[in-house]
């Protein structure tokens, strides 16, 4: 049976958190700060509360510590205006609806914070006297004429959805919902059912028989119809257990009571807040960290077109350019045959310098001494440009070549700091958030040796030329993208097999890294030299021996 869907913060889910605020009743507001894009913090006298209107995680829930992000957005700004030092007093959910409203209490009057973790279409709105004063995802225009979200307007909930609710759903019409959908019972059921996530979802069909089955029996269907009363029973009288499922290090999923889909991972009680934390901010983080790793791998992506297609160019021209000579010989031959040539016509077939025919193109709106001027002006301007493209062809090369190396520095990045150290280097980048000076390159433990791994083009280059020692080793995988990988020996020799799981280590952080298997070279750092003239990272080598190895990070990190 395939496994469980991951979880999700559905309606039920997110009543169990609005639970446990309501316990908290009354909160203060003491601070307000940024957190992530979409993500406000509030800092209470009982709790530090996050809501965040990212798209792909959406959520509300307690956590315990959430370090400010460095640069506040505009919602934040206000909230820190308008509610700082306000009372939240109430909180409410429509049943079933991701949409949860805090009511607070300020100098000015009374306020509605209202999140709305929906997927997609996530967002945290701040609403006086019924509109709507500002918001943290302005909604597109299209949604707009639907539903105006902007400041200023009146604040509208999110459209009804048309699906019962648990404890609506009758037997006879949950059949005739799930025989048509034509899908295995627990997606039916997202189709059928209002509230209820794609994890719950698969509980439910799951205690009622095989969750994938395709069919669904009328007696099958009064079973999920009994379930779903008293699911809506249990949400309405608040009756929640939660549970976080999977290693403690790092758990996997979490419920809002125990389910049985997944009794065969380990499971601990906490509270829905810590459940939701534990799993959901790591796959957060992940998911805003591919965003962003996707977005400037889409920069360089489009930045290496355009050099290629520079390169190209000066190429067809330096190809040109070598026909200098022979525009220059058509202009003498037409000159001297000018006589002969009549006027008008497409082309001319004069006897070459060592007696040979050459058939030379002519204008037929020009006179063969006009045709033969331009011939003249054309070779002029390919043998002057002929001095110069070598020169920017090399230049392009290096670009480009430098551009390679930061794709591959930005597809092995694994942290947000690895990103900015590789969108510091391209042309008229601003990385959203300033790098700490000299962070350190990628440092591992290999046989007792210390490994440093450049993470971008600079960064090689100092690993390369400022932290190692003249008799330290160096990496590279062999005529291709890749990072700059030093071995410090301090003194010591290594043996071949060390020397093969640093190699690994090369090739991993190579545009090879997929590969079954990579050759990388190993020289002295000694007989390693800089290009002259060419961007950061860029070297040559000599006295180099090569090991093929598989392309992987060493276990003893």
């Amino acid at each position: 049976m395939p496994p469980a869907p991951p979880p999700t913060f559905d309606s039920v889910v997110l009543a169990a958190v609005a639970q446990e605020i309501c316990r908290r009743l009354p909160l203060r507001v003491l601070r307000v700060d940024p957190g992530e894009a979409h993500e406000v913090v509030l800092h209470t006298d009982r709790g530090v509360l996050l809501l965040s209107a990212d798209p792909t995680w959406a959520r509300v829930h307690f956590v315990r510590h959430r370090p400010p992000h460095p640069s506040p957005s505009p919602v934040v700004d206000l909230l820190r205006a308008r509610l700082v030092g306000a009372r939240l007093v109430d909180v409410h959910q429509p049943p079933f609806e991701r949409v949860l409203e805090l009511h607070l209490q300020a100098a000015d009057g009374a306020y509605r914070l209202v999140a709305e973790p929906i997927p997609k279409h996530a967002n945290l709105l701040l609403v006086h006297d019924g509109r709507v004063v500002g918001l943290a995802r302005p909604a597109a225009a299209a949604r707009s004429r639907l539903r105006p979200l902007a400041p200023g307007s009146p604040y509208q909930p999110p459209p009804a959805d048309p699906r019962p609710k648990p404890g609506e759903a009758g037997a006879g019409d949950l059949l005739n919902c799930l025989q048509r959908a034509a899908q295995p019972v627990w997606k039916g059921l997202l189709g059928c059912v209002a509230g209820v996530g794609p994890l719950l979802a698969y509980e439910l069909a799951g205690r009622t028989g095989d969750p994938e089955a395709s069919r669904c029996e009328p007696e099958r269907a009064e079973a999920l119809a009994r379930l779903l009363d008293e699911l809506q029973e249990r949400v309405v009288a608040g009756r929640f257990d939660p549970r976080v499922y999977g290693p403690e290090q790092a758990p996997v999923a979490f419920a809002p009571f125990p389910y049985a889909c997944l009794q065969h991972l380990p499971a601990a009680p906490a509270s829905m807040s810590e459940a939701v934390e534990r799993v959901a901010g790591p796959r957060s983080e992940a998911a805003r960290l591919e965003a962003r790793r996707q977005a400037l791998l889409g920069r360089i992506r489009a930045m290496l077109q355009r050099k290629s297609t520079a390169v190209e160019q000066v190429q067809a021209e330096l190809a040109e350019a070598g026909q200098a000579d022979r525009l220059r010989e058509w202009g003498t031959l037409l000159l001297a045959y000018a006589h002969q040539v009549p006027r008008g016509v497409p082309s001319a077939r004069l006897a070459g310098y060592q007696g040979e025919t050459v058939e030379i193109p002519l204008d037929p709106a020009r006179g063969p001494v006009e045709k033969a001027q331009e011939l003249f002006r054309r070779a002029r301007k390919l043998q002057a440009a002929s001095q110069t493209l070598p020169q920017r062809l090399r230049s392009l090369q290096q670009e480009l070549q430098a551009l390679e190396d930061l794709q591959v520095q930005a597809e092995c990045a694994r942290t947000h700091e690895e990103l900015d150290e590789v969108e510091a280097e391209l042309a008229g980048s601003r990385p959203r958030r300033a790098p700490p000076a000299r962070a350190g390159p990628r440092t591992f433990t290999v046989d007792g040796f210390t490994v440093l791994v450049g993470r971008s083009n600079r960064e090689n280059e100092r690993v390369t030329f400022e932290m190692a020692g003249p008799q330290d080793l160096w990496f590279h995988a062999r005529g291709i993208p890749g990072a700059h990988v030093v071995l410090k020996t301090a003194g010591r020799a290594p043996s071949e097999q060390t020397l093969e799981r640093v190699a690994a280590v090369a090739a991993y952080y190579s545009a090879a890294r997929t590969a079954t298997s990579v050759d990388v070279d190993c020289t002295e750092r000694r007989w390693v030299r800089k290009l002259a003239g060419a961007a950061p990272g860029r070297v040559t080598y000599r006295a180099e021996r090569t090991l093929r190895v598989r392309p992987e990070l060493p276990e003893d990190r």
